[in-house]
């Protein structure tokens, strides 16, 4: 007898690797321009690593990841079709 794998399990594992990869991006940007920029001049009245790592770089990413979610991870319904038919 085979195992049939819920579809859902498949999408989940691909979102869960999309997510890793997305993360591991942003913390590398982060750390890159956190180590590139120096303390001065100041942006903001903060340093420029600060003020770019904390403020605009966390907003570029989040305008981003809209793009990522809405492009890359399908819309499923999360309750069986079986459960669905027997309700109505």
């Amino acid at each position: 007898m085979k195992f049939v794998e819920d579809p859902r399990i498949k999408i989940g594992r691909k979102g869960l690797a999309l997510s890793w990869l997305y993360f591991t991006i942003y913390l590398i940007v982060i750390m890159t321009l956190s180590y590139i920029l120096g303390t001065k001049p100041y942006v903001f009245g903060l340093p420029r690593w600060v003020a770019i790592g904390n403020i605009l770089v966390p907003v570029v990413f989040v305008i981003l990841l809209i793009f990522v979610v809405e492009r890359f991870i399908p819309d499923i319904p999360l309750t069986d079709e079986e459960d669905s038919e027997e309700e109505k």
